[in-house]
């Protein structure tokens, strides 16, 4: 059985069918792109499988469970967790208290004051292994939002990952990166493949040929096609719709 799977999800904006009986199924240790033009239904889909919308039909497992009904926070608890396409973080609070607090929550302890926060040994230990996980050990009492893009991309992902979750939402990652920032990212999304499964919605399609196990293709809130990075760059309907002749140029 598959870690993740959505069957038949279906969103409807008034007139407008903007996922159409969509299927999916992400599998442990997966990286799963999900691509497609502006206007596919991606962001939709997304926000339908985080519980930010309400679908029409269809239903969303995480393992053996069924979270169709619960709450964005409560899907959060059952093992799922997203970093938006805008980056969020606090951005007045140092970097280790970003994770001080993410770990906290997580951890269900009280939301007190700075001072008592810190005297919790465990709690600290918590914040500072994210810090190393996600490479910000250095920056680790700056100012979040005095950091540059890609950092916080980074403090983003790890304050996802303070909830340990099973499957990871990263929309967009590399959104707004130069080169090597987006290098740096790719490597640390690698390198959580052992840890979790992952579905990326990512435009940089270097980046997702280079990391995905499969790829789905969504046009107009259908499924085009399910594959791996060669069928679905060898694809004529992807290259019409998507890709375009840019698709032969990747190796």
């Amino acid at each position: 059985m598959s870690l993740f799977r959505i069957e038949g999800l279906v969103k409807r904006f008034g007139g407008l069918l903007a996922t159409d009986h969509v299927n999916l199924t992400v599998d442990a240790g997966e990286i799963h792109a999900l691509i497609g033009p502006n206007g596919a239904g991606k962001t939709t889909l997304v926000n339908l499988i985080s519980g930010l919308l309400k679908a029409d039909a269809g239903r969303i497992w995480l393992g053996d469970h069924d979270i169709t009904p619960l709450k964005d926070h409560q899907r959060v608890g059952a093992g799922l967790s997203r970093c938006f396409q805008v980056t969020r973080v606090f951005a007045k609070e140092t970097v280790h208290d970003n994770l001080m607090l993410a770990v906290q929550a997580h951890a269900g302890s009280s939301l007190r004051f700075m001072a008592p926060r810190a005297n919790e040994s465990e709690l600290v230990s918590k914040a500072e292994a994210l810090a190393e996980r996600v490479g910000l050990t250095s920056e680790r009492h700056r100012i979040a939002g005095t950091l540059p893009h890609g950092a916080q991309r980074a403090l983003d992902v790890a304050l996802a990952l303070a909830a340990r979750p099973k499957l990871l939402l990263l929309d967009e990652p590399m959104a707004g990166m130069g080169p090597d920032e987006s290098a740096r990212m790719v490597a640390l999304i690698e390198s959580l493949r052992s840890e979790m499964a992952i579905l990326l919605i990512e435009h940089d399609m270097d980046a997702v040929f280079r990391l995905a196990t499969r790829l789905t293709v969504l046009v107009q809130g259908k499924v085009l096609m399910t594959g791996t990075a060669d069928e679905v760059r060898g694809h004529p309907d992807v290259q019409a719709v998507y890709l375009g002749t840019e698709a032969e140029g990747h190796s």
